[in-house]
């Protein structure tokens, strides 16, 4: 997909505008644009500076699931009642308060009475995931446009579950650990320069703890702002490396061998290409069409590669899925004999389902796990180096009194 800026005018209104927009190509985007009664002045690839033009545009845009999933299911409602299919998407533009939704019913209805299908005008909204259009279009050729569309729903629903269990399992450790941050870095940064000042008033010697909780203190009052320029160049070295294929790759591939934290990245990524390729087989999308379709679903460009390659083995040598997958990477040994037992039986998208679901629940008890572990040792860390910074402070002052 494509990002295009463009500049029309009206063909009723001869209002002009400008605006950004996404299509495969640029011959789509001028159909696109065409389609919509506009008459284009200019139009080009978007020029963008670390890709900021296109973050705010995807953020301004962007559908989340939850909205997804509200849209399928008064979708197939509306349908399985017998309305038509521009007459639904007019009654869900017309009745709903959500903003997105609206406008979301409202593109989708504007292709269909242009004469598109549901999977075109989908498609052609560039508001759907790629996964979402190909099985409706799927449905649409076998005649289960509503069955497609209650996959479609069950699907979103279990990623929704299964997403919102990860968010709510990081947000505890996230918040302690920005707490922690914060009131380490006010107790190095006013607390101890006012104390120590005044220990530096009261003369003496001062013990060796103590001059290094002050000198650590005047290092970080000054350093601060540079520490927060590297910190912010840092991420934006990293944003531009990480452009790069084989840096990429070499940095996803580091991300799986981190201790414990490389296990749950794998088993999301796996669970995430379960879960799509059954959809895509339930709807009756060729193997080699779903795992390219799963592929554009994967983040980690490691695992990615694997699927690739075991989608061109199988593709041209006629392998089955389990011993493609055996192949092309280092996949869990349970995971693909797991999947040669579905092929022979015939229920491949059950079994796909299942390891989906196991995947799920073995992250989701090793985040508790790590969770329940993360607030004890932030206490502890907390507590270590807070009363460093105080015995610091306070052996100095009780040996000057001391000497009164």
């Amino acid at each position: 997909m494509e990002y295009f800026e463009y500049k029309v005018r009206n063909a009723v209104s001869g209002k002009v505008s400008k605006g950004i927009m996404t299509a495969d190509d640029l011959e789509s985007a001028v159909d696109t644009l065409k389609r919509r009664g506009e008459n284009i002045v200019e139009i080009d690839y978007l020029k963008d500076f670390m890709n900021l033009r296109k973050l705010s545009f995807s953020l301004s845009t962007r559908i989340s699931k939850k909205i997804a999933a509200e849209f399928y299911t008064m979708l197939s409602f509306m349908l399985e009642a017998g309305m038509s299919l521009h007459e639904s998407l007019i009654t869900i533009r017309d009745s709903s308060i959500s903003k997105k939704l609206k406008r979301l019913s409202s593109v989708t209805a504007d292709e269909v009475r242009k004469g598109e299908a549901l999977s075109g005008a989908m498609k052609r909204s560039g508001l759907f995931p790629h996964a979402s259009t190909e099985q409706i279009r799927a449905g649409e050729e076998s005649g289960t446009v509503t069955t497609a569309l209650t996959r479609l729903i069950s699907q979103t629903e279990k990623e929704l579950e299964f997403t919102g269990k990860l968010k709510n399992a990081m947000v505890y450790p996230i918040v302690i650990c920005i707490v922690m941050v914060a009131v380490l870095w006010v107790l190095m940064t006013v607390v101890v320069p006012s104390l120590s000042a005044t220990l530096i008033e009261m003369g003496g010697e001062l013990p060796l703890i103590t001059k290094i909780v002050i000198g650590t203190s005047n290092f970080m009052s000054a350093a601060t702002p540079y520490l927060i320029i590297l910190m912010v160049a840092g991420i934006i070295t990293y944003k531009i490396l990480i452009k790069n294929s084989s840096i990429k790759y070499k940095v996803d591939a580091n991300k799986l061998k981190i201790p414990i934290v490389g296990a749950m990245l794998e088993k999301i990524e796996l669970s995430r290409f379960c879960r799509n390729l059954s959809a895509m087989q339930a709807s009756g999308i060729t193997l080699v069409t779903s795992l390219k379709i799963v592929d554009a679903a994967i983040k980690n460009t490691n695992i990615s590669r694997a699927i690739q390659k075991a989608c061109r083995l199988i593709e041209i040598s006629g392998m089955n899925l389990g011993t493609a997958l055996s192949k092309s990477g280092n996949f869990p040994s349970l995971m693909l004999q797991l999947i040669e037992v579905g092929i022979s039986s015939g229920q491949i998208c059950d079994v796909l389902d299942k390891i989906a679901l196991q995947y799920e629940k073995e992250v989701d008890f090793s985040l508790k796990r790590v969770t329940s572990l993360i607030e004890p040792i932030m206490i502890v860390i907390v507590g270590l180096l807070a009363g460093t910074v105080v015995v610091s402070i306070f052996i100095p002052m009780f040996s000057i009194a001391g000497q009164f």
